[in-house]
């Protein structure tokens, strides 16, 4: 049964950083549709994936899929890719595509007559300096408003899933976002400090999200583009994992093998470049999370640390296919009775403990000599 629409609740979160306060709106206004945000990697035998993207996509109807691979540089070898892998899941399914360069007229044709869009991954700005630039209304992110309002699916992978919220980060790494300044080789400019934001599509209301998030350490980046742009709500998703959005009830739901990590800033509390007060949940295949419910939860308290010795999470080195000691540290440190971890990552540590329900206290540092 879907929710009742609201026009918009007007509860406020109060988010303190250092001696200054922001407000969040808990929770804005319901639409209609379903989006699907996918982490990246998403390799063409990723079955739960494919197979719910195309079950949704026939949801209203008979299926008619648009490839949109505007963040993407060789644009002919992807869409062949992901042509090619919804041949396997979806032989009797039309699938089409959209290019950066297709006119204003086709594409809006085009999107009017799909029931989904898979953004391909690549160059979020990309997507943003085509369709939404500086949060323009374009008649091509009209259309796309127009799909979900009829019940269609938006997918996003990699790319795709970066620039799914009002904002979007746009590239850069956690200690360079968070502020802590790595060495650079001789003549190599030194990255610019603070989270590198823009405005995205401003398809998903609650959250801001990010991609490859486990693999890539990029819990710093996603908290610090949450504290700048003041959402309470981050959504980190892995590689080959996928969160499935219904955008008329605001629930959330865990779709693959790989997991993903939902992080609350409503309790944070800024000391310099260090940042306490963080809350965390992973969120693994077929678990469901009201993130309307959850904007109407009073703003974190502090979770005290367990007494006793702080366990080091090990960084195993590439070998593997994926790097996944942040993932480790996160789902480990959910469970009761745990000790507070640590995890020493490129200039900045997370230190992790139980908070109950199987939530996540966690705080960011700089990095200890």
């Amino acid at each position: 049964m879907k929710l009742p629409r609201v026009a918009d609740l007007t509860a406020l979160i109060c988010l303190v950083v250092g001696t200054g306060c922001a407000t969040f709106s808990a929770a804005p206004q319901l639409s209609d549709g379903t989006l699907l945000v996918i982490g990246g990697g998403l390799d063409n035998d990723t079955a739960p994936i494919y197979q719910r993207f195309v079950e949704r996509a026939s949801a209203s109807g008979e299926a008619r899929i648009v490839i949109v691979s505007a963040a993407t540089g060789p644009q002919e070898e992807e869409i062949t890719d992901k042509t090619e892998a919804l041949r396997v899941w979806a032989p009797l399914v039309p699938v089409s595509s959209v290019r950066r360069e297709t006119s204003t007229e086709e594409t809006v044709a085009s999107i009017d007559a799909a029931s989904a869009l898979l953004f391909t991954g690549g160059d979020q700005q990309r997507i943003t300096d085509r369709y939404r630039p500086a949060g323009a209304e374009t008649p091509e992110w009209r259309a796309m408003k127009r799909l979900l309002a009829r019940g269609g699916v938006i997918a996003g992978c990699s790319a795709g899933d970066a620039m799914m919220g009002e904002w979007m980060l746009k590239g850069g790494g956690s200690a360079a976002a968070l502020g802590i300044a790595l060495p650079v080789e001789v003549g190599e400019e030194p990255a610019a400090l603070g989270p590198r934001t823009g405005s995205g599509m401003a398809f998903l209301p609650w959250a801001l999200t990010d991609s490859h998030f486990f693999e890539r350490d990029r819990v710093g980046r996603l908290v610090a583009a949450q504290e700048q742009r003041g959402m309470r709500l981050g959504i980190g998703v892995g590689e080959d994992a996928c969160v499935e959005i219904d955008l008329a009830t605001g629930m959330l739901r865990g779709v693959g093998v790989s997991e993903s990590l939902i992080v609350d800033a409503s309790g944070l509390v800024r000391d310099g470049v260090r940042r306490d007060g963080l809350r965390a949940r992973v969120v693994g295949d077929g678990e469901s999370v009201s993130l309307v419910e959850w904007l109407e939860r009073p703003a974190n308290s502090p979770v005290p640390r367990p007494a006793g010795e702080v366990r080091v999470v090990p960084v195993a080195e590439p070998g593997q296919n994926r790097q996944l000691a942040l993932w480790r540290l996160f789902r480990t440190a959910g469970r009761e009775g745990e000790p507070a971890q640590r995890l020493q990552l490129d200039g900045f540590e997370v230190l992790a403990w139980p908070a109950g329900d199987g939530e996540v206290a966690f705080e960011l540092a700089p990095r200890a000599p």
